[in-house]
């Protein structure tokens, strides 16, 4: 969610998107009582099923529900990689037409408007009569009135995710979706596996994955290798290498910050457009582009500068899918 408010709402970067979804509060995440069912895909328990919440809200959801609205539009991959579409969640048309995981459901799947969430359309909310909806509790967005308010309308899970599987198996069990997320967790798993043995003829290659400014040309965000295990883990990840000097955890450098590094692949993430340009990516300012610097760079002087959709950034279910067929098809074509 942090991520991807800032390549919504702005295409300027914000210090405060670098972490992701990390930084989990103790007791975060919705508490579930069917994790293992979840791990295994084992049958949970039938209906009614008592549900325990990153706040510590207590739900009991007396059947499997089916009008779920989400007022943290960071949910809808997890929504859609169990199958169940939204009914309605915030930013729903710049996330189903700018985001290119999302973009192959706005053809089949109709997800209302609820418009941004400071200014959100209760009113909508009201009309489309949810019977569940789900709330995010990261401290730096929830917003208790918000909540309350919602709670008025229908029962709210908050969640606090640490990352894509424990959001979706939290998801799973307020949805009865655990063979599906457990499924699906198995599928991502086993592509990993499989990538990370296509990359391992370039282990003497360093890569940085990066993202700059619109707001501040020539300014840049670097993943950093202990931020998601999915790129840089050896064991658990695709095993790519990070260049000397490269961070474990995200930073803004410069651009000479980035030749000093000076690796032999950039993946450079997007950023979402205005609504008048269709809610195009955007990837590398003009005056980066011709500037000096950047010709220099090892990665541009060998055509080895890619581009990964935005919302790789935020690394859910379904970008976490599409960030590492990329990252292969781009390395190993």
């Amino acid at each position: 969610m942090k991520k991807l408010i800032g390549l919504l709402v702005s295409l300027s970067l914000l210090t405060g998107v670098l972490a992701g979804c990390a930084g989990t509060p103790a007791g975060s995440g919705a508490a579930t009582t069917t994790e293992a069912n979840v791990e295994t895909g084992a049958a949970a328990a039938p209906w009614p099923r008592t549900i325990k919440d990153a706040l510590g809200q207590q739900l009991t959801l007396e059947k499997n529900p089916e009008r779920v609205a989400i007022l943290d539009f960071g949910f809808m991959e997890s929504m859609l990689a169990l199958g169940i579409p939204p009914i309605a969640s915030t930013y729903a048309e710049r996330s189903l037409n700018g985001f290119g995981t999302l973009q192959p459901y706005a053809v089949s799947v109709q997800i209302e408007e609820l418009g941004e969430v400071k200014a959100l359309n209760l009113e909508k909310l009201v009309e489309l009569k949810p019977d569940l909806i789900l709330y995010t509790a990261e401290p730096e967005n929830l917003d208790m009135k918000l909540y309350e308010r919602a709670s008025q309308i229908a029962p709210v899970v908050t969640f606090n995710s640490p990352d894509w599987k424990e959001q979706l198996k939290d998801f799973a069990e307020c949805l009865g979706e655990e063979k599906k997320a457990a499924a699906y967790i198995a599928d991502i798993e086993a592509l990993i596996a499989e990538s990370r043995s296509k990359l391992a003829g370039y282990s003497d290659k360093t890569v940085a994955l990066v993202f700059e400014s619109s707001g501040n040309k020539g300014s840049f965000v670097i993943t950093g290798s202990a931020e998601n295990p999915v790129w840089f883990d050896k064991e658990n990840g695709l095993g790519l290498r990070p260049p000397d000097g490269y961070p474990g955890k995200g930073e803004v450098v410069s651009l000479e910050g980035i030749a000093a590094m000076n690796p032999d692949y950039i993946f450079l993430f997007g950023a979402l457009g205005s609504e008048a340009d269709g809610y195009k990516q955007r990837y590398l300012s003009g005056e980066t582009q011709v500037s000096s610097v950047w010709q220099s760079l090892t990665a541009v002087k060998n055509g080895h500068v890619y581009q990964l959709d935005a919302a790789v950034r935020a690394a859910g279910p379904l970008s976490i899918k599409l960030g590492i067929e990329t990252i292969v098809k781009s390395m190993t074509k």
